[in-house]
């Protein structure tokens, strides 16, 4: 009898690891791309497969397991046909569910704006708060090789307000790897 109950007492630890609560869309990702491309009135998307060797550049700079082999960039474009910007949505997995970002990076390569596009019902709040502390505003000029890390100093609020800053943070990073590796011109 005693043991039945440790089996139990371990199945609900295990089962309490992991407790993602359902998704909350904050912003479309349509409306992500047209507000954060202000000046793009054309929109293409460009799917990159990741390849083994690119898979190993990109896991040089950060833990990265991809779901899908297929990544896509959105890709606006003036009515001249010069580029604008490019925008793509790296999310971050973790056992309170996903938070994805809507990173917006100038032909440059440098970050022109970031948005929290999904989070869960659970991570809402200290999503919503981390924001009102200007961490996404603190990604703008970054670039690939930046150091963010830093950057969760500067917001204020509690250890999970903190914890989803890094999040949202390590989103923008991998979005930065992301782009450095795959997108090609």
């Amino acid at each position: 009898m005693q043991m039945t109950s440790l089996w139990i007492l371990a199945a609900a630890l295990l089962v309490g690891t992991h407790h993602p609560t359902p998704t909350v869309v904050l912003v479309r990702q349509t409306d992500a791309i047209r507000t954060s491309l202000p000046k793009a009135t054309q929109f293409f998307v460009r799917t990159v497969t990741i390849g083994k060797d690119d898979l190993g550049k990109i896991r040089q700079d950060i833990e990265y397991s991809p779901e899908d082999p297929d990544f896509k960039f959105f890709l606006g474009k003036q009515g001249d046909g010069t580029a604008s910007g490019v925008v793509l949505f790296p999310q971050v997995n973790t056992l309170h569910g996903p938070t994805e970002v809507a990173l917006a990076l100038n032909p440059d390569g440098t970050v022109a704006s970031a948005l929290v596009t999904k989070a869960t019902v659970e991570t809402k709040p200290w999503v919503l708060e981390a924001v009102r502390g200007g961490i996404l505003k603190k990604c703008v000029g970054k670039k690939y090789g930046d150091d963010l890390g830093g950057l969760v100093n500067e917001v204020g609020g509690s250890a999970m307000v903190q914890w989803q800053a890094q999040i949202i943070l390590t989103a923008v990073k991998d979005g930065l790897v992301l782009h450095h590796v795959l997108f090609k011109g």
